[in-house]
């Protein structure tokens, strides 16, 4: 069965999350592959997507909903499950997570089965600040607490569930939510 993760990222948090999503289905048995949202025209023939973003000013990156939103009749035929992350420092515990404005309308266009909020990570070493606006470097330097806040345990663990649902049934289900919050 092959499944493909793919995600926007911006800071590289999420592709972190998402290298670590496809190494788990990989280890599962199934055939994983990963791309950057912003390389893919139009999704490859898949039995599955996983499709994350980073989390910006409450929505998803433009690349991931576009994405989605282009290739919305072809995944509403296949399983698909949607991940987010971006809470760092004193939101990434503590609080329940805020789901991107995009997400409730791409879940519903495209029936995915499940959508999770992970927290994100923020290396200010690793960040080229010729790259980010303005806006984005005020945001990051005097509200963003530095560190790792993913829970690779959690992340881990809807990955494994993810797998464990297609290796049982593999079918399309539109049933939203399904392995639950």
């Amino acid at each position: 069965m092959k499944v493909l993760v793919v995600y926007g990222s911006r800071l590289g948090a999420t592709r972190g999350i998402a290298e670590r999503i496809a190494a788990r289905l990989q280890a599962a048995g199934l055939d994983a592959g990963l791309q950057a949202a912003e390389q893919v025209a139009e999704l490859p023939a898949c039995d599955a997507f996983v499709i994350g973003s980073g989390i910006y000013g409450q929505h998803w990156m433009k690349e991931a909903v576009a994405l989605v939103r282009r290739n919305r009749a072809a995944l509403s035929k296949v399983p698909v499950w949607l991940f987010s992350s971006g809470p760092v420092g004193r939101w990434a515990s503590g609080h329940d997570p805020i789901e991107p404005k995009e997400v409730s309308g791409l879940r519903a266009e495209v029936g995915a089965r499940d959508h999770r909020v992970f927290a994100g990570a923020l290396d200010r070493s690793s960040i080229d600040e010729s790259n980010l606006s303005a806006i984005e470097r005020f945001v990051t330097r005097k509200f963003m607490a530095e560190g790792d806040y993913r829970d690779w345990a959690q992340i881990d663990a809807w990955a494994e569930a993810i797998a464990r649902e297609l290796l049982r049934d593999p079918r399309p289900s539109r049933q939203a939510g399904q392995l639950g919050r």
